[in-house]
């Protein structure tokens, strides 16, 4: 590589490194997922249970327990904050870019690695879920793993007829690594994290004759000695995990519209071009004109493209037919966009395939975010302040994509230069949407709410919820909630909805059935705040009567604090005691975990 593309590639390096880094924890844990998944670690953390996840002191089996883990062990260090709790997400983003690094040099060369790299990191999606406290920038490292390792792997075996590639003793390696990945990847999200590289690998070796390099007992039962002890050690604390973990979390939520995560047929088609602009365009036009020029000249099949290709479209039928349908679920398919455009630019002299396409596309994107700023709050319901900060952060981008654009016209001849503008946008969402950000963050988190009521009534508080629960409250008040329900689908727990009676009667449980508040109000004996809905009229009116309202917001309202006098101090109840897993117990009071003296 040139001295000037080196210039170029530090230049780009940085500018997208400023995108993951700036205003990192800047703004609240976002509600539902970043609530409930950062309030798991810090009870994790809290109890040094890593074995067996819980939300508000109830086992949580919906998701296994690594990304907890990894959250854990950053609070461990930082403490119970927002940067601890985010900083496993982007730990795996940069491994995932890495691993991608590596992974196109091994395929196209020394000048790939930094344009596969940077593409995968400059998308959307890659940003978003690096700054997002949930499961899928991890299960896609594991999943980039796990395909790095099944590609190398049928690459140095021998086909089914002929002779031995001249590396054949590199492959049992390479099996190892990726079925030791899916089993990382099982811990973390469950049963896809096999059935995503396997969709991929499997027509891939089947394509090449060899489909034996997939498979060797030495791999797979690598991968069951990752996943049984877990498996197991849940199963002896949780009645009919495995079942669930099989039936209703992985088959009827793939299969069936039980778990109402359905979307329309074209959802993925739509989501994935979305989730990796400005690329998915120099992919789209790059790779026609790609596959024109080979037919044209009869070059055979590039055996490295049609892997990429596959590891894309595979996974996209398969997600395609699913009947569960979110977002994130395309994230594991950004970094074959990445190895793909970095094949594309690789060898190229004069103006790079797709880039002009991609420019002209990021023009219009700035030119319809400016001309629409105004009207951009109407189409969605949201909180006056964060209507308030979409006009200025419309315009703000729609400007960043529109001198993007043109630095990236100008630039189409230079591989550096394109690869710097067209990375730009998105590197900036972070800088230009910080104040839009900070308000989603206060209208979709409760640390304000937190916040009034430990004014209000102190770090004692019993916090009680009224069928009601902000799931980011746990963790910013530092304590579980009493909660008040009638099925406990405050929590999100597909389990527990399934399960409540089992964990309702479980001694130093959280959970109260839907009418118990109404007693706990009128006779309070110890320090108490309420949570309620801000449209739950009945509730509302019957607080109103009884003690001072704390904070109201858009979606929440507290009250409170009742038994604050002398009567309460003196008749605090004994503590419950809530087993942990394993052979110790720990005292169960207001809402923390406190080991036993």
């Amino acid at each position: 590589m040139r001295f000037r593309h080196r210039l170029w590639f530090a230049a780009a390096t940085l500018v997208i490194l400023a995108g993951f880094l700036y205003d990192f924890d800047g703004y609240p844990l976002l509600e539902p997922d970043e609530g409930r998944n950062a309030e798991v670690s810090r009870e994790m953390a809290l109890t040094n249970d890593y074995v067996l996840p819980r939300l508000n002191g109830i086992p949580y089996v919906d998701k296994p327990a690594l990304y907890f883990v990894a959250g854990a062990l950053g609070m461990e260090i930082l403490g119970p904050t927002s940067l601890a709790a985010r900083l496993p997400s982007l730990v795996f983003t940069l491994a995932t870019v890495l691993v991608v690094a590596w992974f196109a040099r091994r395929l196209f060369g020394a000048n790939a690695p930094w344009i596969a790299a940077a593409v995968t990191a400059a998308t959307p999606f890659t940003l978003a879920y690096s700054r997002t406290v949930i499961f899928d920038s991890a299960l896609t490292l594991w999943v980039v793993l796990a395909l790095v390792g099944f590609y190398l792997s049928v690459s140095t075996s021998p086909p089914t007829t002929g002779r031995s590639p001249p590396k054949a003793q590199s492959a049992p390696w390479y099996r190892a690594l990726a079925w030791a990945a899916m089993g990382l990847g099982v811990l973390t999200k469950g049963p896809i994290a096999l059935g995503i590289p396997l969709l991929v690998a499997v027509p891939y070796a089947v394509w090449r004759k060899r489909t034996r390099a997939l498979f060797d007992p030495v791999a797979v039962l690598l991968f069951v000695a990752i996943v049984l002890p877990w498996v197991v050690a849940v199963s002896r604390e949780v009645p009919g995990f495995l079942g669930y973990a099989i039936g209703t979390e992985t088959v009827a939520r793939l299969t069936t519209s039980t778990l109402e995560r359905t979307g329309p047929f074209w959802y993925f088609l739509a989501i994935l071009p979305a989730a990796t602009l400005p690329w998915s365009i120099v992919l789209a036009v790059g790779g026609w004109q790609e596959w024109r020029s080979a037919r044209g000249s009869g070059r055979a099949a590039d055996e490295r493209v049609v892997f990429l290709i596959v590891w894309i479209l595979v996974p996209l039928v398969f997600f395609t037919l699913s009947q569960s349908k979110r977002p994130q679920y395309m994230l594991p398919l950004v970094p074959a966009v990445g190895l793909l455009v970095g094949a594309l630019w690789t060898d190229m002299r004069g103006r790079l395939q797709g880039a002009r396409p991609a420019a002209l596309g990021l023009g219009l994107l700035g030119v319809f975010f400016i001309l629409t700023r105004a009207s951009i709050a109407s189409w969605v319901s949201t909180s006056p302040d964060v209507a308030g900060a979409i006009p200025w952060t419309a315009t703000l981008f729609g400007s960043v994509c529109c001198v993007a654009a043109g630095a990236a016209w100008i630039g189409a001849g230079q591989r550096g230069a394109a690869v710097l503008a067209l990375s730009l946008p998105v590197a900036s969402i972070p800088v230009v949407g910080a104040d839009l950000m900070g308000a989603i963050g206060r209208d979709r988190s409760a640390e304000d709410l937190a916040i009034a009521i430990r004014d209000a009534a102190g770090d004692g508080v019993e916090i009680v919820g009224i069928s009601a629960l902000p799931l980011s409250l746990p963790f910013y008040a530092n304590r579980t909630v009493t909660l008040s329900t009638a099925d406990g689908a405050e929590l999100t727990s597909n389990y527990l909805v399934r399960t409540i009676d089992t964990w309702r009667g479980v001694p130093g449980s959280t959970l109260r059935d839907v009418d118990w508040w109404r007693q706990a109000v009128t006779s309070c004996a110890r320090s108490r705040a309420f949570v309620v809905r801000a449209e739950d009229a009945p509730a509302r009116s019957f607080l109103d009567g009884a003690m001072p309202l704390i904070i109201a917001t858009r979606k929440w309202a507290a009250y409170g604090p009742c038994g604050t006098g002398r009567l309460a101090a003196t008749q605090q109840p004994a503590p419950n005691r809530a087993e942990r897993p394993g052979d110790q117990q720990a005292e169960y009071q207001d809402g923390q975990y406190e080991p036993r003296s």
